[in-house]
């Protein structure tokens, strides 16, 4: 900073550098980072998978398991009981699976919740879960581990968990009578998939239900229950807004073990598999410690099963380099795009929050509706005895540990089922864009800096032109006038910096709260789409950000104007680029750290926005209309909003090709409608900050950029 503010910093050779190149230096951090993240992909620079924990000793234990016969009797009682009594119904069988806990002498309980829907008209959903602990013949119930499988009725639109189910009882019945268990084993069916987990898991730890939201203390500022900014005594559309209760009730647990040390998660729907998909990404895009995901791929070889993730498939042994790295791409393509949205792909997503260790197994056959792996009829097909030796071989491995999983990676990439990218490998793809944001914005701070020193010789020379003009004598002197007319330019300018900083400040905190008020709208919307239009919930809140977004195209461009009496300058402009500039990147490594696709993918979006807005000035009298309307259409393209309803027409268009464009428009935007949606109802009930992220934090910052743009300074003034 001492060279940034020395009077004679023009002189230095690297501000006349950055002056010319900052344009090229940008581009070639923006490409750099594209190319560095690409390059991961390659065998040469990405790594293989070890284990760092001692203690789990994969492998070294001589498998037990004999209970295939009773994994496929309790499969034929299981579908049975659903097809005699649950035909027609979604609710979960719990008195025969209370019953056949009962039977194998596990301590059985069951678990009641309800859910509050935060955006219903006072719906209210209820459901039990049904667990069994087996404790422990060596200790005192200090640690356990979690088998947990979800409840999927006849009639649902996924694949059915039945399998699952019973495996994790026949493995229930033959772990009871073994006497080498160091830790309880749980046994836990879910009802409502995450919903049941989630509730599960706050009634475990303790989690009241008049406790505060995620989303209440992370998306609002003040309580509601704050004397000096309690709205709801106002009216009944403040009580809308300011009602963030807790939407989940979790109620009690009659039975508890220790702390839960891992889990895995069981989804089956058929006897008989092809291959096991491993899932890990977690809520908010958490994942589970590298050596657990490592422990069940060793395992699944270990036992015959043949196991992928994502477009990594184990059985796949290709000599062509390129093929390689291609696969390798994709896999680390589809981590990237399932932790974007920081949902959870299976049940295990939710443990992470907790500090628990978990992942999904999912069974998948040759006619999976995910897709056709290669080579997929020519594989041995795993049946109960393979997958019960796999689960015998993951938890006595789980039982080895002494301590909760700490050495291995918690934040990773994986480019094949063993090899994986380490944050160390894959961070500097995003500090790349953000430098870029940096340069740019410290380019334009010398820039203004220069302006300001050139202004006082610049007022000279006009002043003795205009002089020359008239036919007045030239000052002989002109080192003096030069003196006489700094005291009055520096007072002026400092009054100008004064009044900048002021305006900036304001113009920010509306802009952010604007922002805040917009995280916190969905409910008005619902209400009022409801009450007078009688449109459902997603209709309501999608519409609702559309008229907002339109008002505040509109509006936000006119408040610098309103917050001044003067005209804007071109100081004070650049430095609210400036101070974005630094927001932006300040957002994308806070963003990164903790979900590194989501930070990246904020960054590849907005960088080249950050890289081409910038203060627009009327030379002359002299306009650029087209340059100024590209940028503004990328802007406008770059909304929040937009970026979601233009990527679902686009995602639909990928799946329905063969239909036309309006249908496809039509498609698309129902499934931004949906995705917003869920997006904000995951906020509410199970923490999930992508739309808080995109409505508190980005969209102020694309506020800003629009009103740089919209905003043209007049330099003959």
């Amino acid at each position: 900073m001492g060279l940034l503010s020395d009077p004679e910093y023009g002189s230095v050779k690297w501000v006349r550098l950055l002056n010319k190149i900052h344009g090229p230096l940008c581009l070639f951090c923006y490409v750099g980072a594209l190319v560095w993240f690409f390059v991961l992909g390659n065998k040469e620079f990405n790594n293989e998978t070890y284990f760092s924990e001692n203690a789990l000793l994969p492998g070294l234990v001589t498998n037990e398991f004999n209970a295939e016969q009773s994994s496929k009797q309790f499969f034929n009682d299981f579908l049975y009981e659903l097809e005699d009594k649950y035909y027609d119904t979604d609710e979960m069988p719990v008195p025969w699976l209370v019953a056949k806990m009962s039977q194998l002498h596990l301590e059985v309980y069951t678990h009641n919740f309800t859910l509050n829907y935060p955006l219903g008209q006072g719906q209210i959903y209820k459901g039990t879960n049904v667990y069994g602990i087996l404790r422990a013949p060596r200790t005192s119930s200090l640690e356990a581990l979690v088998v947990t499988a979800p409840f999927r009725s006849l009639s649902s639109h996924q694949k059915g968990t039945a399998a699952g189910i019973a495996l994790m009882l026949a493995f229930a019945q033959f772990a009871r009578p073994q006497k080498y268990w160091a830790k309880d084993i749980i046994f836990l069916v879910t009802e409502h998939e995450q919903l049941g987990m989630q509730a599960w898991l706050e009634a475990y730890h303790g989690l009241q239900s008049d406790a505060e939201t995620f989303y209440k203390s992370l998306g609002s500022f003040w309580k509601p229950d704050t004397p000096a900014f309690d709205f709801g005594s106002i009216g009944d559309v403040f009580n809308w807004v300011s009602d963030n209760q807790k939407c989940l009730n979790p109620g009690k647990l009659k039975g508890r073990s220790g702390s839960i040390q891992g889990a895995i998660n069981l989804e089956f729907h058929t006897p008989k598999i092809k291959y096991i998909e491993v899932k890990v990404e977690g809520l908010n895009g958490q994942l589970p410690n590298l050596d657990l995901v490592n422990l069940v791929h060793k395992l699944c070889v270990k036992s015959s099963i043949h196991h992928s993730y994502k477009n990594s498939y184990s059985w796949i042994r290709t000599k062509v380099k390129s093929e390689e790295w291609t696969n390798g791409i994709w896999t680390m393509l589809g981590m990237v795009s399932a932790q974007i949205a920081g949902v959870p792909n299976g049940n295990h997503g939710l443990f992470h929050r907790f500090g628990i260790e978990a992942v999904t197994l999912e069974g998948r056959d040759a006619n999976d509706p995910a897709g056709t792996p290669p080579r997929v009829n020519a594989l041995t097909t795993a049946n109960f005895y393979r997958l019960g030796i796999a689960l015998e071989s993951i938890l006595r491995s789980l039982n080895n540990l002494l301590e909760r999983f700490h050495q291995s990676y918690f934040f990773y990439l994986l480019a094949a089922t063993n090899r994986f990218i380490s944050i160390g490998q894959y961070m500097p793809s995003l500090c790349l864009l953000c430098v870029a944001i940096l340069v740019r914005a410290l380019s334009l701070w010398v820039t203004i800096q220069q302006d300001g020193d050139e202004e006082p010789l610049k007022a000279v020379k006009r002043k003795t032109s205009d002089a020359s003009v008239s036919g007045e004598q030239e000052p002989k002197e002109v080192p003096e006038e030069v003196s006489e007319e700094e005291p009055l330019l520096k007072e002026k300018k400092v009054d100008e910096s004064n009044m900048s900083i002021v305006n900036i400040g304001i113009n920010y905190l509306l802009v952010h709260l604007l922002g805040y008020i917009v995280s916190n709208s969905p409910k008005l919307f619902s209400k009022i789409g409801s009450i007078y239009y009688n449109q459902p919930s997603e209709v309501s809140v999608f519409y609702g950000l559309i008229a907002t977004s339109v008002f505040l195209v509109f509006v936000t461009p006119l408040m610098p104007r309103i917050l001044r009496t003067g005209r804007m300058t071109h100081e004070e402009l650049s430095l609210v680029n400036i101070l974005l500039l630094i927001e932006l990147a300040t957002v994308c490594l806070s963003v990164g750290m903790h979900n590194f696709p989501l930070g990246l993918a904020i960054a590849v979006l907005y960088t080249p926005l950050a890289l081409v807005v910038g203060v627009e000035t009327i030379e002359g009298g002299k306009k650029r209309p087209i340059k100024n309307l590209f940028k503004r259409i990328l802007c406008l393209l770059l909304h929040p909003l937009c970026v979601v309803t233009v990527g679902m027409i686009a995602y639909s268009r990928v799946l329905f090709s063969e239909e036309d464009l309006l249908s496809m428009a039509g498609r698309g935007r129902d499934a931004a409608m949906q995705a917003i949606m869920f997006s904000i109802v995951d906020s509410l009930i199970y923490g999930n900050w992508l739309y808080n992220v995109a409505s508190a934090v980005i969209l102020p910052i694309w506020i800003i950029f629009w009103q740089i743009l919209c905003i043209r300074i007049d330099d003959t003034v």
